[in-house]
Formats: C-alpha cells, structure tokens, sequence
C-alpha cells in the first residue's frame, strides 16, 4: 500500500466515522442467545462486578439483550444464569472509557439436572471430543507470542505444536496443510503468507510465515484436533473455525504503527443504517525492515496487503445477513545482495513470488418455527500466485565483489498457479423430542490452471538412494520434458450430510454420515461418524469419537506430473476418548488419547519428478493433556502436554519411518498476570523433542571436471534420527491508557527471548559439504494502537 492510499484510507474513516451519532457512554452490551438454535434468552439473569466487589444484577429484555452503562474503565466480572442452561462466566471483561463492550454470550442446555458453570461466555462445542476448545478476542489478543497473527495465538490448545518461526502450526504429528480451516463458515485454506511454492525445503515444508489475520480481527476461534462433525470435511489433520470480527454497538477506530508497516481500522455502526453494524480492517506490512532492524539481512523482503470487511444486517427477529470480503496480497523477493549476506553462502536461492488471494462471501440465517434455522451462505475465492527460484554462484568469484558482478541465474523454475471456485453451503438445524438434527448440502465449481516450466537443465545435490541416475553419478539433473508440466481442470464437487444428537440420562449420541463427490479424482467417499459424551456429575465430562474422514490431494501435487491427475483421498479412521474434569471454580483438567489408521496416502516417488501415487499407509496415536488455571485473583495458568507417535510406510521397500513432524513430546507452560488495570504480562515456554531427520553420505567433487566443485547428499535412510530439542521462551507485556479523547495501547511481545533451538532438521549447503544447524535468536514484535470511541 503506498503512501497515497495510506492517506486515503484514513481519510476516508475520519470523514466515515464523522457521520456517525456520537455515543458517549461507558458499559457494556450483552446478547444471549441459545446455542443450539440461535433463538434470544429471555428474562436470563446477568450479573456484573467490578474488581472491587460491587455488584449489578440485570434481566435480558425480549431481544435477549441488556445494556448496562454508567461503568467505571477496568475489568469486570460478568456472570449469566437461565434455568435449563449451562451458566457462563467471563472474569475478563474489560470496559473502556466510551464505549460499550459487545459481550454475545452463547448458552447451552444442560444434558444434566446439576446447573455446572463454565469459565467462558463461549466454550466448544460440547458435541464432540473433550479436546475441542474455544479462544475468545481477549484470549487471542493477549496470548504470548501472537504479536500481530492470530495462527500463532493458538498455542495452548490441546495437540498444537508450534515453534513460532512459522506461523502455521501442526497438530497430532500431522503436517500444517492438513488442517481444515473456515472464516465465518467459509472453507479458506490460504490463510498464511508466504507459503513458498519454490525455495529451501524448510521454507517450502513450513507452511507460511504469517497469517492474514491480526488477533483483533477475529471474535473467536474453535478448534478441534480431531473427531469433528459430519458437517466438515476435506482435510483430516484439524478443524479450526475462525469468525470475524462484527462491529458493535459503539463506533471505534484505530490506527497502528509498528516497524513493519501501518494497520488502520473501524469497528461499529455502519452509518448507514441502524440495523447493520460494520467491521473494516487494512494494514500493510513490509517485513524487510524488521529484518534489517534485527541484522536478518539474509532471508528476503516479504511484503503484503489485507484489506478485511464485514458487515452484518439484522433484517428483522428471524433473519440475518452478513457480508465478508477479503483482499490479501504478498510478494517476496530473494535477491543476490541477501546471498551475499548469507553465512558461508548456506543459501544461494533466488527466489521471487506474488499471491493475490480474494474473498466475497454472502451469508443469510432465516429462523422459523420454534427451533429451526436454515443458512445458506454463497460465496466465491480466487487466488493467482506466480514464484519462480534461481541460483546464485558467488564462489565463482573473488570475496568482496559487488553484487551485480556476480554471476546469477534467474528464473530456472516458474511455477504458475490460478485457482477459482465457487460455492453454496446450506445447513439446516431442528430442536426435536430426540435433541437437535442437521444436514446440509455443498456444492462448489472449481477450476484450477497450473503449470511448471524449467528453463534448462538443473543439477540438484540433494537426493534419494532410490532417484535415477546414471551410475557413479552423485547428483540428479532435472530436466524440461520431465518436470514441464500443465494442468488445467474444471470440476463440480459436492457433498450432504446429516447428523441426529440423542440427549437422554446424563448421555449426548451424535451418529453422523457425510457423502463427498470429489470431482477431481471422480470419487464417491462415505464417511459415517459418530461421537458420545457422558456427563457422570456436575464437574465431570466424559468423550469418546470415532469416523472416517478423507482428505483431497493438493492442487500443486495434482499439477507436478500428468500421472497424478488422479490421485485419490486419502483415508483416515479415527478413535478418541478423553475425560475433562473440573476442580473447583478455577482449575479444570483434561486428557485424551486417539488412535488413527492412515490408509491410500500420498507418496512422492523421489526428487527427481514430481511423480506421487497412494501407496502410503501408517498408523498415528497419542495423548493430550490439558491443564487450565481459570482468570481470577489477577492470573491465570496454562499447561499442555502432547505425546505423539506416527509410524508410515511407503510401501516402497525401505520399511516404516517416523512421519516428518512427528515430535514424541511437546510441553508448554505459561501464565497471564494482571498487574494493574493498565498493565499485562504474560509469558509461555515451550519444549519439544526435535523433528526427525534423515541419514546420509555426502560426497565431495560430483561434477565432471572443468566445473565448479560441489558437493552431493545421498539420503540413506528417511527420518531415522531425531534434530536437537526445541525450547523457546516468549514474553509479552501490554499497556493501555486513555490520552484525552484516545486511547493508547501498547504490547511488547518477544519471540524465543533466549534464543534457544529451534529443533529442526539439518539443512545442506552444497559449495562446501556442511550440514546447516540454524540458530535461532530473539525477535522482538512491538505494536502501538491508537483508538478513538465516541
């Protein structure tokens, strides 16, 4: 975003926001309605308190809404009873001067005659497995760590491993593109930056860097690792369900500035008309500053743009509308003067990519009758990237010679990808004599058009026993008529479902069945799941989970070789059983165990094509355990402890090996201090064992002679080590304070404070034979807001 439109944007919302009705009161908005069928509580008690003990005690009015106003800034407690539904308590509700905070509390019916109050407005759904979690904006906003990215907010949910140095995150041993993620319902599967198509294997494996998301843009994010309804499907590693973000009933606009760019925003009533409120975010961040801030001079300059709005419209008692659009643009660019900056020339890719990434989504929620709601939701997401890799040669020429004398070659590879599709979701939801019934249809019409093109020929040091080669010769070459590729498809995928809960004596059944029609490889996948849960006591929950689910090669495997057009899903069976328990009104404690059998699992035939068939199978099992400190006395705690053990075999007659983010234990610890009403610190430790890594034979001198001296790694045998444990430590401390008419707030959040390892594989530099150990070092995130409520 130049400067121009910088400007432009915040003119812009200063001449919005000066139509808006000035309202000036401090306190708070709550909304309650039933979970299951979105309908308003009526006559629900809330009660407030301050950190001082006193207390307001309130009754929702026929839209099952109350307004309290006439609050004094700082934290309050906000309690809320109906009789038949679970109680919701929020001890974190923070009030700011004018303005009144949206609190939308959603209740569940009790499956039990004993009243058990929660430690949040908004939990899981309870409907499936005792893993299943719920982070709300404040919790989002404020997790060590996060800086300015929601993705690195989910740390301390259960089964998440995640080092910080990506955004992305992995869950059970399963890899971060294999999680099934939604924005307001939405299926969105680009949401991190930076997800390199070309590049070092560590950058191209990891996922993104950074999500187009700030913690502030998003309300609530659910999660499950496993074992999810019937209604979801596509992916089998996670489900992460992330809603943006509405406006509220009082006008605020922001500004931040950081080192890496500028963030503007609003939040609030439209302006335009009464019933529709309005949620509007745009930042534009260049990370090439912060890099050379930190004396990171040898990793590129990513740059990007999200633009994010929402818009929802209470047409009347029984129907909603919402808008969503979403503009999220990238570039990134390695050159030969970061080359020059690397140590001992470890990397000497040149590497360019752009993404323009869209979202337009319409979203309409009819209620009728006494329990029913029917939405449909239409929508359309495009996305155009275009990366292409290179090589530097700076040992060719003398220490100290300027980069443009250094001999390049530039665009080796060019891999094009264009992807469209357009969907309607429907669901449908009934309260009935049994518990609730759902069902839903999908249906999407997507295209994609991809293709590779190598320039010439490419020799590549890095290499498998089984790639071919001539013999007696330590690399492989690619070359066009092996790795040129194109495909372009367009297809009708669709799917339905339908879903009954049984409520009976203590005991929630849910039997689910979803049928897919995977149009790409022309398959018809059934996928009957089923989930039980037992409430053996006000305090107890017990959970067990079971089902088929199915998961859809990538486009860009479906595109690297004509033979894998069709590629079929990938098979997961899936067992859970966990337990959570409450101890008392702030400790809770949950553990759960799964088992996965993983059939028709994609296999790369090596590195010397982009060839891959199902021939994999695996087995994948574990446990979670979860420790949470609820809010109270000025701190709250959190524990998490994951062991996982995943076993595959590519049936190609090397045996079974660890899955490559398979890390045996990971364990983090971490604390939130409310230090004042103007202070927070919080901080989170993590350790993990390291990922598994390969065992080689380098070789020396592997080119015909004439030619530059380089150096091969032959890998022997697939993740039969283990990299060095990972240990971090993040910090965060944030500050907030009214200037007058604005309000200031402030975080300082430091990644790995330490510096400690990172605990990844060993990268290979090939000029000189060396395996890479990259050192990990602080980095620091600092955010300042400027907002204005009125």
């Amino acid at each position: 975003m130049t400067t121009g439109i910088r400007t432009l944007v915040v003119a812009t919302l200063l001449a919005f926001a000066s139509t808006l009705v000035h309202a000036d009161e401090t306190g708070v908005f709550v909304t309650a309605v039933d979970a299951a069928t979105g309908r308003p509580i009526i006559g629900a008690s809330v009660t407030i308190k301050d950190r001082a003990g006193n207390t307001g005690n309130y009754r929702t009015d026929s839209s099952g809404q109350v307004t309290v106003g006439n609050l004094s800034p700082g934290f309050f407690t906000l309690r809320i009873a109906q009789r038949g539904y679970v109680s919701a308590v929020d001890p974190t509700v923070r009030i700011v001067d004018r303005r009144l905070a949206p609190v939308r509390i959603e209740l569940r019916r009790t499956a039990i005659e004993e009243i058990v109050t929660v430690g949040k407005t908004r939990v899981a759904n309870p409907g499936g497995p005792v893993s299943n979690s719920f982070f709300n904006r404040d919790e989002l906003r404020n997790n060590p760590g996060t800086g300015s990215d929601v993705l690195r907010a989910l740390d301390g949910m259960p089964g998440i491993t995640s080092t910080g140095e990506f955004a992305s995150f992995s869950v059970r041993g399963r890899g971060p593109r294999n999680n099934l993620i939604f924005v307001d319902d939405f299926p969105l599967d680009k949401v991190v930056h930076f997800d390199q198509s070309l590049g070092e294997d560590e950058d191209v494996a990891g996922g993104g860097r950074f999500s187009i998301f700030a913690p502030n843009s998003i309300s609530g994010a659910e999660f499950s690792p496993g074992g999810w309804s019937s209604a979801y499907g596509g992916k089998s590693g996670s489900l992460l369900r992330l809603e943006v973000t509405g406006g509220g009933p009082t006008p605020v606009a922001s500004l931040r500035v950081d080192l890496a760019g500028i963030e503007v925003g609003y939040e609030g009533p439209s302006g335009v008309d009464d019933n529709t409120t309005l949620f509007f975010t745009a930042r534009q961040f260049d990370f090439g500053q912060v890099f050379d801030t930190i004396d990171e001079l040898d990793i590129g300059d990513p740059e990007l743009t999200d633009i994010i709005l929402k818009t929802s419209t209470a047409l009347n008692s029984n129907n909603d509308v919402e808008t969503l659009f979403i503009v999220a643009n990238e570039g990134f660019r390695r050159d030969i003067d970061n080359v020059l900056e690397s140590p001992d020339f470890d990397d000497v890719s040149l590497v360019t990519a752009e993404q323009d990434l869209t979202l337009a989504g319409l979203t309409w929620r009819h209620r009728f009758g006494e329990s029913s709601e029917w939405t449909n939701r239409v929508y359309v997401r495009s996305s155009e990237k275009l990366s292409t890799e290179g090589e530097a040669f700076p040992d060719l020429v003398p220490a100290g010679t300027p980069a443009p004398d250094v001999p390049v070659r530039q665009n080796i590879i060019t891999i094009d990808e264009q992807e469209t599709e357009f969907g309607w979701r429907s669901d449908y939801t009934q309260s009935n004599r049994f518990g609730m019934f759902a069902a839903g249809l999908r249906v999407t019409q997507s295209e994609a058009d991809f293709a590779t093109t190598l320039s010439g020929n490419w020799n590549r040091f890095v290499f498998e026993s089984g790639d071919p080669r001539p013999i007696g010769q330590n690399f492989i070459t690619w070359t066009p008529d092996v790795i040129d590729t194109r495909y372009d498809e367009q297809v009708t995928n669709g799917a339905v479902f339908a879903e009954q809960t049984f409520d009976f004596d203590g005991w929630s059944v849910r039997p689910g069945i979803r049928v897919d029609r995977d149009g790409f490889s022309s398959q018809n996948l059934v996928s009957p799941r089923l989930s039980a849960t037992f409430y053996p006591g006000a305090d107890w929950r017990i959970a067990a989970t079971g089902g088929i689910f199915y998961e859809s090669p990538r486009l860009l495997i479906r595109a690297s070789d004509t033979d894998n057009a069709s590629l079929e899903s990938e098979r997961i069976t899936h067992f859970s059983i966990g337990a959570e328990r409450r101890l008392g009104d702030r400790w809770s404690v949950l553990a759960e165990v799964y088992f996965q059998q993983l059939d028709d699992l994609i296999v790369e035939e090596g590195r010397a094509n982009g060839r891959a068939a199902n021939l994999g199978e695996g087995t994948n099992f574990g446990a979670d355990i979860v420790v949470n400190r609820r809010f109270a006395n000025g701190w709250s705690g959190n524990m998490t402890y994951s062991y996982n053990r995943q076993r595959l075999d590519d049936n190609d007659g090397f045996g079974k090996y660890t899955a490559d983010l398979s890390r045996e234990h990971f364990f983090t610890l971490s604390a939130r201090w409310e230090i004042s009403e103007r202070w927070q610190l919080a901080w989170r430790w993590k350790y993990g064992t390291g990922i598994p890594d390969d065992r080689f034979i380098v070789f020396d001198d592997v080119l015909p002679a004439g030619q530059p001296r380089r150096f091969g790694r032959e890998i022997t045998a697939t993740n039969v080590i283990r990299a060095d444990d990972y240990h971090g430590l993040n910090i965060r401390m944030d500050y907030r304070r009214s200037l007058g008419l604005v309000d200031l707030v402030a975080f300082l959040d430091v990644l790995n404070v330490y510096g400690g390892p990172n605990g990844a594989p060993r990268a290979f530099n090939y000029l000189n034979g060396t395996s890479v150990i990259e050192e990990d070092e602080a980095f620091p995130l600092v955010g300042l807001f400027f907002e204005r409520s009125w």
